[in-house]
């Protein structure tokens, strides 16, 4: 189950709770398998159950056929049975989002790393609760997620993560709170860098607002990875023709940040192709930040947790 691109073999115990948004597909199977294989309790959220218990039975084949690859039949006593579950999540629909966290506060079960995966890349289209497409699904209900659950990563002690999985495209991100929506002008792919560029500074912003600091937030760019939802659009397709990665190589940043022993404490801090390195200098402008956040709170105030001000000190 191999790439070309390495990240750490760790052995995780099964308490570790490891819950993926878009699980099902792409950088997040990826992720959801490996993370699976080494023992995590994963949990996959995604909006077409179908397509989720698809990847589930997928992801058990291919830890089978990797086991009995590298071991003869006589000599493996009982295949272990990998622990994924599926939850259902439309990150479109706010309403969508807060029966998700609803159901998974529910569980009264442990959460170590929340990996905010999922994503999409689209025309412009307005959602039901009448925002851009993009910045909802891609950044507002994963912020709505993550305060909802810092609480509960927060009570699972040392090691706790946040992993956004930004892109390189934030590099050419802009933040104009008249636009957000697309009210003034709209391109596709402009619209997408600025999904991922409000993921890298909200990640600044929660680390820098976060009272116990026991939770480590991580961004990344996992590479130019060929999955389908670059496929789906025709100018991510042709900007990353000839040089993008298979899911696999693109799965190895979000399961290092995820996973990695040596990240442990690290925090505000952003992943290219699994090295460290500096985000856009935008991203890191705190008097942005500031503004980029409270539009977030004022257009999510509805759904935020009413001891938000517990953890968080805004």
């Amino acid at each position: 189950m191999g790439s070309s691109i390495s990240f750490p073999e760790v052995e995780i115990s099964p308490e570790r709770t490891y819950l993926i948004t878009g699980g099902n597909s792409g950088i997040g199977y990826i992720a959801a398998r490996e993370i699976a294989r080494m023992g995590g309790h994963v949990i996959i959220a995604c909006r077409n159950m179908v397509k989720a218990d698809e990847a589930i039975k997928r992801i058990q084949e291919e830890y089978e056929e990797h086991l009995t690859s590298k071991q003869s039949p006589a000599d493996i006593s009982e295949l272990k049975k990998i622990n994924v579950e599926k939850m259902e999540l439309d990150l479109a629909s706010f309403a969508s989002t807060q029966s998700f966290i609803e159901s998974f506060k529910a569980r009264n079960c442990a959460l170590n790393v929340l990996i905010c995966n999922a994503g999409v890349v689209t025309d412009k289209e307005i959602t039901e609760d009448n925002h851009e497409l993009m910045l909802q699904a891609n950044f507002l209900s994963h912020f709505i997620i993550t305060v909802h659950l810092l609480p509960i990563l927060l009570k699972c002690g040392e090691d706790s993560r946040v992993v956004n999985v930004s892109s390189l495209g934030h590099m050419n991100g802009k933040l104009d709170i008249e636009n957000m929506d697309g009210e003034k002008s709209f391109g596709q792919l402009s619209f997408y860098c600025n999904s991922k560029l409000y993921q890298v500074m909200s990640m600044f912003w929660l680390s820098r607002h976060l009272k116990d600091k026991s939770v480590s937030i991580i961004s990344l760019h996992p590479g130019f990875v060929d999955t389908q939802m670059t496929r789906k659009s025709k100018y991510i397709k042709y900007f990353v023709s000839g040089f993008a990665k298979k899911a696999v190589d693109g799965g190895a940043t979000t399961i290092k940040a995820a996973v990695d022993p040596n990240l442990q404490s690290q925090s505000a801090i952003y992943l290219d192709v699994c090295k460290i390195k500096s985000p856009s200098s935008l991203s890191r402008n705190t008097e942005k930040q500031e503004l980029l956040m409270k539009y977030t709170l004022d257009v999510v105030k509805d759904y935020l947790p009413q001891d938000i001000h517990d953890y968080l000190d805004f």
